[in-house]
């Protein structure tokens, strides 16, 4: 190992214990976390898989140092599966896609580690303990509306069904939320590694703009397949398939054509010249207000080609 290669990854080793102590020990800055594994991204772009990872196994034995040793294998596991190997992703100069793909299943086995160590080492069911923290702060909010005599009887028994019922849409959310999770992660360090490379001078491959996206025909298809079989599930009253299964994937098809909307929106946007990069946030915090109505629009958008409607005009001219 070269000098410079030891003298960087120490560097980004003191780097990421810094940014771990602060995660765990200011609470309010605890949206860090997401961020633990981007100096061993950088540094594996810098040095190579090698030194990422001796640089992520030095990180976790400090962190071993000011921490519970289950919390400290937690972000040493962080760093060493999503970091290490997102910075082998962008070492090879591999695809955007590719790139999310390698952090999600990195973060993904972290996540299969997380639950498997709850089962295991601390004997509690992961999914059932999280459903027992949402109930319990149901029935303490129950119990403050009961005891405060706050609203009447009426209005408590309508609050506890509405309750009750946000309950149940939650369990039938979780599965697609665990799934997302490995996903929105790996996305959001990909976005921030590559404003950081390119910021010191490294070329990367980015994500192209928004407003280009295309859903690849084999997706349009599997997609339309899907919405048809929920069509004919819903008419005919189809109760062999549980309901977690299609929530879970209604999720994933609304997520999808929800950000195919919002593509569609840039891309209007673009042909009218407009580039504000404010009002381009103001309309993602709008559509995601609008979330119907935006999802409606990517349908059509995927299916019936709206945005070569304005754009067959400019092929035109």
């Amino acid at each position: 190992m070269k000098t410079r290669g030891i003298t960087e990854g120490a560097l980004f080793c003191a780097l990421a214990v810094i940014l771990t102590l602060i995660c765990y020990y200011i609470p309010f800055l605890v949206i860090l976390v997401f961020f633990i594994p981007v100096p061993m991204v950088v540094l594996g772009k810098r040095q190579g898989l090698k030194v990422s990872i001796i640089s992520s196994l030095a990180a976790t034995i400090l962190i071993f140092l000011f921490m519970d040793p289950i919390v400290a294998l937690s972000f040493g596991a962080l760093m060493f599966f999503v970091g290490c190997s997102l910075g082998f992703a962008y070492y090879k100069d591999i695809s955007p896609v590719q790139k999310v793909i390698v952090g999600a299943v990195g973060f993904g086995i972290l996540l299969i580690a997380v639950v498997l160590g709850y089962q295991f080492i601390m004997g509690v069911n992961f999914t059932n303990y999280i459903f027992q923290m949402m109930e319990t702060s149901t029935k303490e909010v129950m119990n403050i509306y009961e005891t405060s005599n706050m609203i009447d009887a009426s209005q408590l028994t309508t609050l506890k069904d509405m309750m009750d019922a946000r309950m149940q849409t939650l369990k039938l959310v979780l599965p697609s939320t665990l799934l997302l999770l490995p996903v929105l992660f790996s996305t959001v360090n990909i976005v921030v590694c590559d404003f950081i490379l390119k910021r010191i001078g490294y070329p990367v491959q980015g994500f192209k703009p928004l407003s280009q996206w295309k859903i690849p025909a084999s997706l349009k298809y599997f997609l339309a397949i899907f919405i048809v079989g929920d069509f004919i599930i819903s008419v005919f009253q189809i109760t062999a398939i549980p309901d977690i299964y299609i929530y879970t994937f209604i999720v994933f098809i609304d997520l999808i054509f929800l950000v195919m909307g919002i593509s569609f929106i840039f891309d209007f946007m673009e042909y009218k010249k407009v580039n504000n990069k404010g009002l381009k946030i103001l309309v993602v915090f709008v559509a995601l207000l609008l979330q119907s109505i935006v999802t409606l629009l990517g349908v059509a958008d995927v299916y019936l080609g709206l945005r070569m409607i304005f754009r067959r005009e400019t092929q035109k001219k």
